[in-house]
């Protein structure tokens, strides 16, 4: 858990220039950011410009931000999938900007953002738009909305909407969801029931996915001890247009966990069982069957995650942490269901060997020092993955400021029986008289890195500069991937200049 309320911090840092400490974070480019992280406001996925959510984001707006990159039991993801939710410091009535920003590189770009936050004593709404020209329009909205009926009743309805106009295609999703918390009692027993429904179409499919979850929170015995147990489930209903095939996923979980606290410790126990249902229509054809016929094909799974961790707090500066995971890789069944022609028994049995999951155990030890002007982060892993090389992750990343300059960075080390690579992350940001700043964002790649091999440049770089104007007026430029323009070996020349004007209300 990261709190930028405790951290020696102006406020005005970025939310990208906050994550800059997670260890395990480094920035892959201009584009992307945060990997394979999940953006999730109270829980809820974020659909939106990430780069402009991350890059404008302030830390005067944050009230949390938890890191959680072994999620299976409590939060549901599967492989390597994590998560970064944020929870929002609402204001006493409103406040937002507006930004618009102007890219040139090979092309010419604009992008365009609206970010608002309303609070008041029943009620919070945070509501973001935004445009991004390039290759296409892409546009995002999101709204999320909590409301405070009493002390024991609250709702969380949350409604996204995206579209993409591209040269391959036109492609929209929208998701609506509620969820509604009861407290049962002043021990803390908490009832949460979610419902939601997502429709999404891109130029080859379509498909509907209706969710629900039931979870109750509560003390068991004794206060130190606490329990949750829930259930969640949705149905996936796919339709592939130019086949006219369809096939329905169904899923359901059911998770128990488990957490034991003292004054210096912490223990997590939890599981989750995840029960999967494949249905495959297809029309069978007059060569195989004297009348046509449909035909239904059936695949069913059950899948574990596990999880078991313990934390020790030696003081308020020191925290280490021993856990092991159990995850796995989801098979992936869409391929093969479009792909496929009328399947016969003999080619169903293939592809239910196909969906074989992968199980991915983890072992990971990490350490956290923290005061105000520094913060060091430590964390080694081992992953032993079924079918596959084992690997080990070694992360260090440290946050250091005094006065007008704040620096982050650390190195991120990849060692398998194929080969080992590293990247190193510097980043630091200078604060200079008349309310300019400077910042610089590098990353070191090695050979064998793939984030190399990708771009062929060895080192990724952003270079922002920035003035504030008053209380309201921001004027910024970054020069993004940089370095591409000086590297003989670039692939793919990335590099340009972003401008982006924003106002603060």
């Amino acid at each position: 858990m990261i709190y930028p309320q405790r951290m020696e911090l102006t406020g005005e840092e970025s939310l990208m220039e906050v994550l800059q400490m997670v260890p395990d974070l480094t920035v892959l480019g201009y584009e992307d950011v945060i990997g394979n992280y999940n953006l999730r406001i109270d829980n809820c996925p974020m659909n939106g410009d990430t780069r402009l959510i991350l890059s404008q984001m302030k830390a005067r707006d944050i009230a949390t931000i938890q890191v959680c990159d072994n999620t299976g039991v409590a939060k549901g993801t599967i492989g390597m999938g994590r998560v970064l939710d944020i929870n929002m410091k609402m204001p006493e009535g409103a406040r937002g900007f507006v930004e618009g920003q102007g890219e040139g590189g090979k092309e010419m770009t604009g992008n365009g953002t609206v970010n608002t936050l309303y609070g008041s004593r029943h009620t919070d709404l945070y509501a973001n738009a935004s445009y991004r020209r390039q290759e296409g329009d892409r546009e995002f909205l999101t709204l999320h909305m909590t409301n405070r009926f009493d002390r024991r009743n609250r709702l969380l309805t949350y409604f996204t909407q995206q579209y993409f106009d591209t040269p391959a295609g036109s492609s929209q999703k929208v998701m609506g969801r509620a969820r509604y918390f009861h407290t049962f009692n002043d021990q803390g027993t908490e009832l949460l029931v979610v419902g939601s429904y997502q429709y999404a179409e891109t130029p080859g499919l379509s498909h509907k996915l209706p969710l629900y979850n039931f979870e109750l929170n509560t003390p068991l015995f004794i206060p130190r001890l606490s329990m949750m147990l829930g259930t969640e489930g949705d149905f996936l209903m796919t339709t592939q247009k130019a086949a006219n095939r369809e096939w329905e996923v169904f899923n359901y979980d059911v998770y128990l966990q488990f957490v034991y606290s003292l004054p210096k410790w912490r223990f997590t126990v939890g599981r989750r069982v995840m029960c999967y249902d494949y249905k495959l229509y297809g029309q069978q054809s007059e060569q195989t069957s004297l009348q046509n016929t449909e035909t239904t094909q059936r695949y069913s799974d059950t899948r574990h995650n596990a999880n078991a961790s313990v934390i020790f707090l030696p003081d308020s500066r020191h925290q280490v942490q021993l856990g092991f995971y159990r995850k796995y890789y989801n098979p992936s069944y869409e391929p093969l269901f479009e792909n496929a022609a009328t399947l016969s028994d003999e080619v169903w049995a293939v592809t239910k060997g196909q969906l074989a999951e992968r199980t991915i155990n983890q072992m990971k030890l990490a350490y956290a020092y923290s005061q105000q002007k520094l913060t060091v982060q430590t964390e080694a892993s081992y992953y032993n993955i079924e079918g596959d090389e084992n690997f080990t992750k070694l992360s260090a990343s440290a946050y250091w400021k005094t006065g007008w300059l704040s620096m982050s960075g650390g190195p991120h080390l990849y060692v398998a029986g194929s080969g080992a690579y590293a990247s190193f992350r510097l980043a630091p940001t200078v604060c200079l008289p008349q309310a300019w700043r400077v910042g610089v964002q590098l990353v070191a790649h090695t050979e064998k890195s793939p984030e190399r091999e990708k771009t062929g440049v060895p080192v990724y770089g952003c270079l922002s500069v920035s003035k504030q104007f008053g209380q309201h007026w921001h004027l910024g430029v970054d020069w993004h991937d940089m370095f591409d323009a000086f590297c003989s070996g670039a692939k793919v020349n990335r590099h340009a200049a972003n401008m982006k004007l924003h106002y603060r209300f």
